[in-house]
């Protein structure tokens, strides 16, 4: 007995250290992962947000498909979803895409609406929105998610999923 309480006495000595360790290792990831709190969102880049936005629809309304794809990044990492599920890589793809999907005169007048802008890092932002199209007789609409990411050309948009809603 007197063995066998030595035996766990010893184990609880070897353990007992890295207990503590790992005790002291959350401990302090908590204190990192609370200083890597995510900041506001920048005044400048929310009017940079809105300024994107507010081209592409100008450029939609006057069915200027090439000047609503500027705002985003032109890059084969830059990514569209659509209502149909296929991902389309690079903004040359995306103008094409539009440019089957809508022909001149049946564009319609495009707005986007309830905007919640979120910052989720240094230099990259989240926008959740809807999107609607006047376009008589079927007027689509629907929510979109886009990712903002600063390059060189400023804030531009590298990821957009756009659904339709019934």
């Amino acid at each position: 007995m007197e063995e066998s309480r030595k035996h766990s006495l010893g184990a609880l000595a070897r353990i007992a250290p890295l207990a503590r360790s790992i005790v002291i290792l959350a401990a302090l990831g908590g204190c990192v992962a609370g200083s890597r709190a995510t900041p506001a969102p920048d005044a400048r880049d929310v009017e940079a947000i809105h300024s994107v936005l507010t081209a592409q629809t100008k450029s939609w309304n006057e069915g200027d498909v090439a000047g609503f794809v500027r705002g985003y990044a032109e890059s084969e990492r830059m990514t569209f979803i659509g209502s149909d599920g296929k991902v389309i890589r690079g903004r040359a793809a995306l103008e094409e895409r539009y440019r089957r999907s809508y022909s001149p005169g049946r564009m319609g007048t495009l707005t986007f609406q309830d905007l919640d802008i979120r910052r989720v890092g240094p230099d990259a932002y989240v926008v959740l929105g809807k999107w609607a199209l006047a376009r008589p007789p079927d007027d689509p609409h629907g929510v979109f998610t886009l990712v903002f990411e600063r390059g060189p050309q400023g804030l531009q948009i590298v990821h957009d999923h756009s659904s339709g809603a019934e």
